[in-house]
């Protein structure tokens, strides 16, 4: 699972209002703020780009879905270009990861028909967009 910024700011606040005991000393207090500031500066550069990275991510994944669509069976290719037609309309990152969560599926679905079908073409560009796709989630 990979943890949302919520989920990490929320983390964050329970360990700032946790009491540190007091046997643990100044060494773990100092590491344990330490580590919440490295969290929480993550968090914010999570925050100004997961968006973005989201709504590219997806329209690329649609993009490669509507050009395979018509090349597999009619029940996989009538999904693709459902899923290829959407357009993410509420920007909200819940949202758009919902929206990237039910595409990655799809793709992957296309990408076990590509390979069990040895279409070198498709199976190229599946796998460059892989290589984008990791590139634009780098912080």
């Amino acid at each position: 699972m990979t943890p949302t910024v919520r989920d990490v700011l929320q983390a964050s606040v329970v360990a700032m209002t946790r009491p540190i005991p007091p046997e643990a000393g100044p060494d773990y207090a100092a590491s344990r703020i330490g580590i919440i500031s490295m969290l929480t500066m993550l968090a914010a550069q999570e925050a100004e780009q997961c968006a973005g990275a989201a709504i590219k991510e997806n329209a690329d994944i649609r993009a490669v879905l509507a050009d395979a669509a018509g090349a597999y069976d009619a029940a996989l290719a009538g999904r693709l270009s459902a899923a290829a037609r959407e357009v993410d309309e509420d920007l909200g990152v819940p949202a758009l990861d919902a929206a990237n969560a039910r595409l990655r599926g799809l793709l992957i679905e296309l990408h076990q028909a590509v390979e069990a079908a040895r279409d070198t073409a498709t199976d190229a560009k599946i796998l460059a967009l892989y290589v984008r796709m990791a590139a634009g989630r780098r912080m």
